[in-house]
């Protein structure tokens, strides 16, 4: 190359090198700004509110279940059904039957009550059996790998679909905006059934998952009538009890 074509190459190489150097500088502001936009609208998702320290206290049955406790943001909730027993989502445990997630109970700000580890889990038998992970289907138990015996467990209810419709029911659990507080909402209306499933006028976000929709007995003491498994626009999908669960409650129960 001539020393004119010398120039202009060095000037245009160097033109070039600046513009590629504005423009990522340009792509990294824009990214962090976008970041920090899904990051503000993630935290101002509606969610369930947190409850009241002296509320929260009641529901020490109700847990957050991930694979080490409440060290892990992103888990799920689960409920104490009985000493060696909680109930969940089929998504929040794992296709194997073994996780080695553990179970907190009673958590709160950093402080719980007891925590177990699945000893085994047990999905609903037609939970992925289509390949498409169904939320009618979504629901399971897990066995602890030793009893919890200083929380009273939550019963599983007895509640016909057609005296829950209409009615108002408790949504509880943890969620990824306060991780380390029970959260919830006691006036969840029910909006429709599906075949197995009830829509459930509450917003629920990640964490939320196997959380339990409760409803009171003729007591008026609460059970659990439904788990949470995804999300519906400003509501819930909940799956409704099925007879296999509580089949095999009663054998496990009969160990």
């Amino acid at each position: 190359k001539d020393a004119a074509s010398k120039l202009v190459y060095r000037m245009y190489s160097k033109k070039n090198n600046i513009w590629l150097f504005s423009s990522l500088s340009f792509i990294k502001k824009t990214c962090l700004a976008l970041c920090i936009l899904t990051s503000t609208a993630a935290a101002q998702q509606p969610a369930l509110p947190p409850l009241a320290d002296e509320v929260a206290a009641q529901f020490p049955a109700i847990g957050r279940l991930g694979k080490a406790g409440f060290r892990i943001r992103q888990s799920c909730t689960a409920t104490l059904i009985a000493p060696s027993l909680i109930l969940t989502a089929a998504h929040c445990t794992a296709e194997t039957g073994r996780s080695g997630s553990v179970f907190v109970a009673g958590l709160s700000r950093g402080n719980y009550i007891a925590a177990r580890q699945s000893d085994m889990e047990i999905r609903h038998p037609s939970y992925s059996i289509t390949g498409t992970n169904s939320p009618r289907n979504d629901i399971a138990l897990i066995v602890l790998d030793s009893p919890i015996v200083n929380v009273t467990p939550i019963p599983l209810g007895f509640v016909e679909d057609d005296k829950l419709y209409g009615t108002d029911v408790a949504l509880i659990g943890y969620h990824r905006q306060t991780p380390y507080l029970l959260s919830g909402d006691f006036n969840c209306p029910v909006t429709y059934f599906d075949l197995g499933l009830m829509h459930v006028g509450c917003p629920v976000i990640n964490g939320n998952s196997g959380g339990p929709v409760l409803g009171r007995n003729e007591n008026g003491s609460w059970q659990v009538v439904g788990v949470v498994s995804s999300q519906i626009g400003a509501g819930a999908i909940a799956v409704q009890l099925p007879y296999w669960l509580r089949q095999k409650v009663s054998a496990l129960l009969k160990h």
